[in-house]
């Protein structure tokens, strides 16, 4: 059997929820066999229908070739991941000129395509989503995000500030949606969607995250107030909490997903191997209970400052 992405109910004007889960398993006949997809989910105000299982796309930054890191993007497009989570601080650029490799040769549309900015001057996040668009060797993205907000919540607002020069990039349709990302305290986070509707927001969701700055506590919550959508990050911890057996990945997934709010997971995954983890874990999700959730809290162990999680309030006011 080989894999093949059926472009015809593309072309027929199917819908994106139709498209979820590509690719099918076509027998030797050349009959289509259905097979199981991932689960899908509407990606909030945006109104696009996205697998929930999406991919974090630092990682690949390690490879020395290409070519490695094209074929573990092209792994997980197969398997029916279409949210892309980059940015061009990853490898100085390297994750996006790898993502538009891996890209060629698929349906551009069925994608969620993410990128970030860090700068918080107008002109200088324009021409980082200009040089961006360059490397994915794309026309537009569907999000640009304010990356890693702490306290420095106002240099986003202003006549010439990070926001005003998104929205008239997405209004010369180079950009779909504006979100933001934080992980350093909650509370930064908090503020920042009670002042501006932003389509995302991209947060640290773990057991981990419950017991120190926890935004999966503090900031969901708030998100779903103000209809938000959530895509998760660091859901292993950075790693933390594979180490020792403490979980596994289909424990971290599951408890990802299971957090009321959230909509996409965004698992970091260096190899093939990484890829089929977490999608073997997606197509296997079942929310968890209460119970079992507490269960993998205790199971993850206690919050050691930097040691558990390195990400969080720093240079920041705590």
């Amino acid at each position: 059997m080989m894999i093949e992405i059926d472009r015809r109910a593309f072309l027929a004007g199917a819908s994106v929820a139709a498209l979820a889960g590509w690719p099918r398993i076509i027998a030797a006949d050349d009959q289509p066999a259905e097979v199981k997809t991932l689960p899908v989910t509407t990606l909030g105000r945006t109104g696009r229908v996205v697998s929930r299982l999406g991919i974090g796309v630092y990682p690949i930054i390690h490879y020395e070739s290409h070519d490695d890191a094209v074929a573990v993007l092209r792994h997980a497009f197969d398997l029916g991941v279409r949210y892309i989570d980059t940015a061009p601080s990853y490898g100085n650029g390297r994750s996006e000129t790898r993502i538009g490799l891996a890209l060629q040769g698929y349906e551009r549309s069925e994608f969620f395509i993410a990128t970030k900015t860090l700068e918080r001057s107008g002109d200088a996040a324009r021409r980082e989503l200009e040089q961006s668009l360059a490397r994915l060797g794309l026309d537009s993205v569907d999000s640009v995000q304010i990356h890693s907000l702490k306290n420095d919540i106002d240099s986003l607002f202003g006549p010439d500030a990070v926001l005003k020069a998104l929205e008239k990039a997405r209004e010369e349709k180079l950009v779909k949606h504006i979100g933001i990302t934080a992980h350093f305290n909650p509370k930064y986070l908090i503020e920042a969607v009670k002042h501006y509707p932003f389509a995302t927001v991209l947060v640290p969701i773990n057991p981990l995250d419950t017991k120190y700055l926890s935004f999966t506590r503090e900031f969901l919550p708030v998100a779903k107030a103000h209809d938000v959508a959530v895509v998760a990050m660091k859901v292993y911890a950075g790693g933390v909490l594979l180490e020792d057996g403490k979980l596994t990945p289909a424990e971290c997934v599951h408890y990802a997903l299971s957090q009321a709010g959230v909509d996409v997971i965004i698992p970091g995954c260096e190899t093939i191997a990484h890829v089929d983890d977490a999608y073997n874990a997606a197509m296997a999700f079942k929310p968890l209970s209460r119970e079992a959730q507490a269960d993998i809290e205790q199971r993850a162990g206690e919050h050691k400052g930097k040691e558990s999680e390195w990400y969080k309030d720093r240079d920041s006011d705590g």
